[in-house]
């Protein structure tokens, strides 16, 4: 595990995050041209996000999910500690010290001594 400090505000958008499971079949769309690794998803129910796409089993236009999958944002405000418990394709799976998790981008985080 590794320490961050934020160094800007960082304010979750989606206040209704993505959750897949190991065993889903999504249908995929494009890749994300500014953040390499990451595809677009979507349920039979319509919603979508972006998701890691080493935790796909590709076939044509849809996947089986390998692996669990949440796209849950971590709001952050400047100078706060989290502990990065995950790191793909430049974001960041963190906790924070009320223990809440999600995803924060690599430019918002400086390390910690």
């Amino acid at each position: 595990m590794k320490h961050f400090t934020a160094n800007t505000n960082y304010t979750v958008v989606d206040r209704s995050p993505l959750s897949i499971q190991k065993g889903d079949t999504v249908t995929v769309g494009p890749r994300d041209k500014s953040w390499p690794g990451w595809i677009w998803v979507s349920t039979v129910d319509g919603r979508g996000s972006y998701v890691p796409e080493d935790i796909l089993d590709i076939s044509g236009e849809s996947a089986a999910v390998l692996t669990s999958f949440s796209s849950r944002d971590l709001s952050v405000q400047k100078d706060e500690k989290v502990t990065a418990l995950r790191e793909v394709n430049g974001w960041l799976w963190c906790r924070n010290a009320a223990g809440e998790e999600g995803w924060l981008p690599e430019f918002v985080l400086i390390a910690a001594p």
